[in-house]
């Protein structure tokens, strides 16, 4: 046990090393182990049954945009192909979606994946594996200019806006492109239950281009504008701390294009039950998005195959003067299920 927690120390602290600064360009969730395919391509088909079906509803910004003008939704079912036995490696097949909308004149991102995995087993009693995944997309994204103000619409002197005032034109308001990405999944089960796991991924492998502009150009005046590769590294572990407590630690790294962020958190799970074969739980616990980023509470209830989580980020930010600390609320809904009565076994991180 010593030996496991500090390897987990040693994976947190590394993680906390990698970066100093937190920006983002993919839209992301805070629970994002609850939207696996948008984590990690790995994660298909690694379920605590034969499917699963998954949805992630968030929105922030309220006091800083009028209305509710920055949404995000994610969606998506996954199943294990194959997987007759705890011992057998097996394959995972998942479709998934995100949509997402940004600012005023409703810059709408919206892509739809699909994500096939192969899981290794790594010694004959099924409790340590390696997971490879391959996923490619299709994204559409568009933009409403007819709901922007610009400069040049601004007359100095008056100190107003001219609605029928001169407007940039576009060459185009719709842009649509395809997109591929790997990813690879450790997940282990060791002495008295515990569990760890660690995960990498690598998203727009083909770093599309995204521009409204039909030639490309990007605001540098060179080259044409493409999406950046995001690289992902993910983790955690589940440590018994009695027995119908474990204590979750976890943690988040993003980086794409020069922007990163981290997440790094930890949650406790109490078990109606034991909790080794208990499926019905509660959670809670907090996250830290840095550098001085968010501080996050969340909670989670799981009834049998069904999963509720709620979580609020409370801003933290150079920002707080416009969002009065008020960050985003988020809600994800998940079920995993099996075709028998019975389902089948296997080894399945628990991830919070």
């Amino acid at each position: 046990m010593k030996k496991i927690l500090q390897r987990i120390i040693t994976v947190l602290g590394l993680a906390t090393l990698m970066v100093a600064k937190t920006i983002a360009q993919d839209p992301h969730y805070t629970q994002y182990n609850n939207s696996p395919m948008l984590l990690n391509p790995a994660l298909a088909g690694l379920n605590a049954g034969d499917y699963r079906v998954y949805a992630n509803f968030r929105t922030q910004w309220f006091t800083v945009a009028k209305g509710n003008t920055y949404r995000s939704f994610a969606g998506g079912a996954d199943m294990a192909i194959g997987k007759i036995t705890k011992y057998n490696s097996f394959a995972g097949l998942g479709l998934s979606f995100n949509c997402d909308q940004a600012g005023d004149i409703h810059l709408n991102a919206n892509r739809i994946d699909l994500s096939f995995a192969y899981h290794i087993m790594l010694n004959h009693r099924g409790t340590q594996q390696i997971s490879a995944g391959l996923q490619g997309g299709f994204n559409i994204r568009t933009i409403d200019p007819s709901r922007a103000i610009f400069d040049s619409q601004w007359d100095p002197t008056t100190g107003t806006t001219d609605p029928n005032g001169a407007r940039e034109t576009f060459g185009r308001t719709k842009v649509m492109f395809g997109d591929a990405g790997f990813g690879l999944l450790y997940s282990g089960m060791f002495h008295r239950g515990t569990n760890i796991f660690l995960g990498f991924g690598i998203n727009h492998l083909n770093q599309p281009k995204i521009s409204f502009q039909p030639s490309g150009i990007d605001r540098n005046g060179l080259g044409n504008q493409r999406l950046a590769m995001k690289i992902t590294v993910h983790g955690g572990a589940s440590i018994p701390a009695g027995d119908r407590v474990a204590v979750m630690p976890n943690f988040l790294v993003l980086y794409q294009g020069g922007a990163y962020e981290f997440n790094l958190g930890c949650h406790v799970r109490t078990a109606f039950g034991n909790i080794k074969t208990g499926n019905t739980a509660l959670y809670f616990g907090a996250q830290y998005r840095g550098l001085l980023d968010a501080v996050i509470l969340s909670t989670r209830l799981d009834v049998k195959g069904f999963t509720m989580g709620f979580s609020y980020d409370i801003n933290i930010s150079k920002l707080v003067p416009a969002s009065k600390t008020v960050g985003a609320p988020e809600l994800s809904l998940m079920y995993q299920g099996s075709f028998k009565k019975v389902a089948r076994p296997g080894h399945c991180p628990r991830m919070w």
